[in-house]
């Protein structure tokens, strides 16, 4: 009897530790951090090195509902001394999420909207600076394991996306409009998030 007291009690702890990450007055934090390098054999045209840093942050002003905000910084090179090309972005903006719990407490589904601006600057060392810009409206669903207090485990995919960028923002004729719609299972976003 002691027995099946004991794993009632864990179990109903587990099932409040579960729903109290999502509760109103919770946070959230998550992000991508990313680096990468390339080098070819043959001459240095093409080496390059680029670091990408997203933090996202998230305040529940409702049971099971979120809004935040995420950034985004982003430097990249291409080439080597007099053939290399320096890019730089920096872009911000706002997000909306909300969890649907399934009977098993520590599984949901999610849906998530969210609007970005970015803003880039290229400056290859021949000269010739380019600046540009975009807004991009997403929406994406996916599903989250909430597997201890803290911590959740997530897997979303793309979704619904339209982007309006400005290639280049001292020409008035080179905007270009994209939509894509893709629930591809080959090309999920998968990451950690933590609550507190």
């Amino acid at each position: 009897m002691n027995k099946f007291f004991i794993l009632l009690c864990a179990a109903l702890v587990t099932t409040i530790f579960a729903n109290a990450q999502t509760s109103s007055g919770n946070m959230m934090v998550g992000g991508t951090l990313e680096f990468s390098s390339t080098s070819r054999q043959g001459g240095s045209f093409n080496d390059g090195t680029s670091i990408t840093f997203s933090p996202s942050f998230g305040y529940f002003i409702q049971d099971n509902l979120v809004v935040g905000s995420s950034l985004t910084l982003s430097s990249s090179r291409i080439g080597t001394g007099a053939d290399k090309t320096i890019n730089s972005s920096f872009g911000l903006g706002p997000f909306a999420r909300y969890y649907k719990f399934t009977s098993n407490e520590n599984f949901a589904f999610f849906g998530q909207a969210g609007l970005s601006f970015a803003f880039e600057k290229t400056d290859p060392s021949a000269g010739g600076v380019t600046k540009s810009n975009s807004i991009t409206f997403s929406v994406a669903p996916g599903a989250a394991y909430f597997f201890n207090q803290h911590w959740a485990i997530e897997l979303a995919i793309t979704g619904f996306v339209f982007r309006s960028s400005d290639p280049d923002t001292s020409n008035n004729n080179d905007k270009v409009n994209t939509v894509e719609l893709g629930l591809s299972s080959f090309s999920p976003t998968f990451g950690f998030r933590y609550h507190f």
